[in-house]
């Protein structure tokens, strides 16, 4: 046995320790060596119930190469647990499984809502134009929370299908109230600006209906984002 598949071996059985600080280094370090042989313990770490151990196995799997991860994640994603279900679409985002798309866009309706959230910025990540409808529906509905927007927002704009553009603009069209305890407004036009900088060019002609548009909002925010696709730049 060489001294790196010792290491691995032990860094394997550390993720069994009693001590949550170490499993968690554990995860990191096996993430950090890519060692796909960890992947099935890795897997049973995502039901660990400290959230740090949780979270490095999460950015440990993220770094597997594709092939050892994504059939077991694409099982995962319909998973009784809801954590599970939402380090299922973290993974599959994170190594860009096509292949997972349809079950991503799935999961865009799930009854949990951070497993919604995880789903649109995984679809992002992928960037399938297969997902734009769904995506657009996400941020239309007028139940979508902040968070669910901004994610989604983002995802279309990594995509690029100008398809997104009304959508987004309605978006930001729509009033964001202070979220209770940050006395803020969520950054939602912000990121929505920022969507339209990003699919560039093919949205300038939809945004300059808009900056004929009654709501001086919304002609701000028109003008705002096409001066920074003018300016070739992101929203400070």
């Amino acid at each position: 046995m060489s001294n790196q598949e010792a290491v691995i071996q032990g860094l394997m059985k550390a993720l069994r320790d009693d001590n949550q600080l170490v499993r968690s280094a554990a995860a990191r370090a096996l993430g950090r060596m890519k060692a796909a042989e960890a992947v099935p313990l890795l897997m049973l770490s995502l039901r660990d119930k400290a959230g740090l151990v949780y979270d490095f196995a999460v950015n440990a799997l993220s770094a597997m190469p594709a092939e050892s991860v994504v059939g077991p994640m694409l099982e995962r994603a319909k998973d009784p647990d809801a954590d599970v279900r939402r380090a299922a679409a973290n993974v599959l985002g994170a190594v860009k499984a096509v292949e997972s798309v349809p079950i991503l866009i799935d999961l865009l309706e799930d009854e949990v809502l951070a497993v919604r959230h995880a789903a649109a910025k995984a679809l992002g990540e992928i960037g399938s134009r297969e997902a734009v409808p769904d995506l657009v529906q996400a941020i239309e509905s007028p139940h979508a929370d902040w968070t669910m927007c901004i994610n989604a927002s983002i995802a279309l704009g990594k995509i690029g299908n100008v398809d997104a553009v009304p959508a987004l603009v309605n978006l930001f069209r729509r009033r964001w109230d202070p979220v209770p305890g940050m006395n803020t407004s969520p950054p939602v036009r912000k990121n929505v600006i920022d969507a339209l900088v990003t699919l560039g060019e093919p949205a300038v002609p939809g945004l300059l209906e808009f900056i004929r548009d009654p709501d001086v909002k919304v002609r701000h925010g028109a003008v705002e984002a096409l001066g920074h696709i003018g300016a070739g730049g992101m929203v400070e």
